[in-house]
């Protein structure tokens, strides 16, 4: 893999951040309104959804930090090398 396409995988990842967080909010606040419908109280029912919205967002968003932390080093091991590091890779290999 070229390494301006790993930057710009790791950069654009980190871009995708706040609309990751906004749709995993989203979906815990659908998930959150779904399970209120059981109860009777409309406070109750806000609080409920909030709290879908914020724990659904937060687990989202900590998983995706953590693997975008962990991105460089993945790519890494399919970056080609620097055009500087390019002869010592070769003399080593031989």
């Amino acid at each position: 893999m070229p390494r301006w396409l790993a930057h710009t995988l790791v950069v654009v990842g980190w871009l995708l951040t706040p609309l990751l967080a906004w749709g995993a909010s989203y979906f815990g606040v659908w998930l959150g309104a779904f399970v209120a419908l059981r109860f009777s109280s409309p406070l109750m029912m806000l609080v409920v959804a909030g709290l879908g919205a914020v724990l659904v967002g937060f687990v989202v968003l900590w998983g995706w930090v953590r693997f975008m932390r962990r991105l460089p080093h993945l790519l890494s091991h399919r970056m080609a090398p620097r055009a500087s590091e390019e002869h010592s890779a070769i003399a080593a290999a031989d």
